[in-house]
């Protein structure tokens, strides 16, 4: 399967396949050309799939799931628990809360700053905060 022909993003990819201590197969490195552009997305599976697809490739469901969770191990993704048992892959890193649109599925990064801080309760004992991660649920208005 050959999704780019761009020897530049694939370079580039490689590069931060490797920083990230994963050997850069064929399979990651495609996938690392499409996901880890710089752009702030939300991702399942199936939508990767769709894209690897759209840009006249072929690959696996389970490769892409595997790779995908490679990819967040390795601090590359990170997953969101986005409603019952769907999961997507961000592509930003950065701190931040989502918005989620229950009708279609849509998470939706927060504006930076839209949400007042809040002092957390204190973490039971032996235990620290590790992050905060919030999700509100909307829907359109009717």
């Amino acid at each position: 399967m050959q999704v780019y022909n761009d020897s530049k993003l694939e370079e580039a990819a490689t590069a931060k396949l490797r920083e990230a201590g994963l050997r850069p197969t064929r399979q990651r490195v495609q996938l690392a050309c499409l996901l880890l552009d710089g752009r702030n997305r939300h991702l399942s599976a199936e939508s990767v799939q769709r894209e690897v697809t759209a840009n006249g490739g072929q690959m696996a469901l389970a490769t892409i799931y595997n790779c995908l969770h490679q990819f967040e191990s390795a601090g590359l993704l990170k997953r969101v628990h986005a409603a019952e048992d769907v999961y997507l892959f961000d592509t930003n890193l950065g701190p931040h809360h989502h918005f989620l649109d229950v009708t279609t599925g849509e998470l939706m990064d927060m504006p930076a700053g839209d949400l007042a801080e809040f002092d957390l309760p204190e973490a039971p004992a032996g235990y620290q905060a590790d992050s905060v991660e919030i999700i509100v649920r909307v829907r359109p208005k009717n």
